[in-house]
This record gives structure tokens, C-alpha cells and sequence, in this order.
């Protein structure tokens, strides 16, 4: 029998939907491609038969290949975020030592532990970039709580008066962010609330306390 023939990269790209030839990449396992659909990373043999899913682990290095090219995509799909759209907590510029994303919900318990702590996390020289990720979904009155607070003459305020003390606004305005927001957390792969993401993509968890934050933050290559 013949050699199998092996599919270029605009090959495979035309044989699967929403894919661009941009997002397929030699795989470190010889006779592979390695393909990323936002955050999903797949594996597909060349001759484009086989499909595999799972991260895959290179021990010389000790390195997760996969979730390297995850942090990678959300990398670039999170500075498609119009910074105008995000909630800052921030330290002084000069001050900052880390910047890190995080998709919130107005309605999580763990969201509101950490923003208890917030004013701990800016001492220690991290800025946060909010996004509202409601989970529950549109039309639900997490999502509607999150429209208020972006409507809010001061939305750090609002935030934090809607996570601390449960007041909401009642602000309306004509256009909010938290749909594009929340699309892009579907899209980045999130499954709960709070999700933190370094500024190198890495997602390093939900829930931390300050401290746990910055030492994590402070073992990674950003």
C-alpha cells in the first residue's frame, strides 16, 4: 500500500469548519497538527484521520504543551477587551507588579470573599481587570445586576456596593458590556466564578487569598 498523503495546514483548515489556517501548528509529536479553536486545543493527525483531546505533557521539560498553547489563545482573544468596557481596581502605575483578569459575578459567593480583599490585593502590586461573567445566563438577575452596575454613575462603587452590602443601582443606560463579556468568557473557558487569568493567559485558578495570589503570581514566566 501506498504512503498515507498528508493534508497541508489550508487543507485541514477547509475539512473543518471555523478554522483558520492561522490556528493550526506542527504538534511536538511528529505527525501531528496542533489545532486551537479559541481556548479548545486539539491534536489531529496529518493525513487527517485521527483526533486527539487531552494535554500533552512534555517530562524533559516538565512542561504542559497544551496549556501553553491554551494561555496563548487567551492571551490574544482577552486583548481583544476594550479596556473602556473592564472595572479597574488598580494600585498606583508606578506601583503595579502584576495585572491579572478576572470574570466575576455579581451573585458568587467566593467573587465577594475576594473582593472583601481587594484593597490587600492593590497593596501588594496587583491590578485587577474585571469582566462580568454572570452564570446563571442572560435575562436572569445576576446578568440584570451586572447592567446596573455598568450603568453606575461610579462603578467601582456600584461593584462593590452590589458585592458587599447587596445594593444594586437601579441606573439603566442604553448599552452594557456584560453580553461581549460574557461570550468571551464561553469563548476563554470559563466554568465558574471568580476565574484568574495572569497576564501570560494562565488561568491559576478561582478563589485566593491575597497571598496565595501573589505567589503564584510571582512563580510565573509572564
Amino acid at each position: 500500500t501506498g504512503a498515507t498523503q498528508e493534508l497541508t495546514k489550508d487543507q485541514l483548515a477547509a475539512e473543518f469548519p471555523g478554522i483558520e489556517t492561522s490556528d493550526i501548528l506542527e504538534a511536538a509529536v511528529a505527525g501531528f497538527y496542533e489545532v486551537a479553536i479559541g481556548s479548545s486545543v486539539a491534536y489531529v493527525s496529518k493525513d487527517g484521520r485521527y483526533i486527539l483531546q487531552g494535554d500533552l505533557f512534555d517530562l524533559t521539560e516538565n512542561t504542559n504543551l497544551t496549556e501553553r498553547r491554551r494561555s496563548s489563545a487567551r492571551v490574544d482573544m482577552l486583548a481583544t477587551v476594550d479596556s473602556e468596557t473592564m472595572i479597574v481596581f488598580s494600585p498606583p502605575p508606578d506601583e503595579v507588579k502584576h495585572t491579572i483578569t478576572i470574570f466575576t459575578d455579581i451573585d458568587c459567593g467566593y467573587c465577594r470573599q475576594f473582593h472583601r480583599e481587594i484593597e490587600t490585593v492593590n497593596a501588594l502590586g496587583v491590578a485587577v481587570n474585571y469582566l462580568f461573567y454572570p452564570r446563571t445566563g442572560p435575562e436572569t438577575e445576576s446578568w440584570f445586576k451586572a447592567d446596573k452596575v455598568w450603568c453606575a454613575e461610579n462603578r467601582n462603587v456600584a461593584l462593590t456596593d452590589a458585592k458587599l452590602a447587596g445594593q444594586v443601582p437601579e441606573d439603566e443606560c442604553e448599552s452594557t458590556p456584560v453580553e461581549s463579556h460574557w461570550d468571551l468568557g464561553n469563548l476563554v473557558g470559563v466554568r465558574g466564578t471568580p476565574t484568574i487569568y495572569a497576564a501570560n493567559g494562565e488561568h491559576i485558578g478561582g478563589y485566593l487569598t491575597p497571598d496565595q495570589l501573589l505567589e503564584l503570581l510571582e512563580g510565573i514566566e509572564q
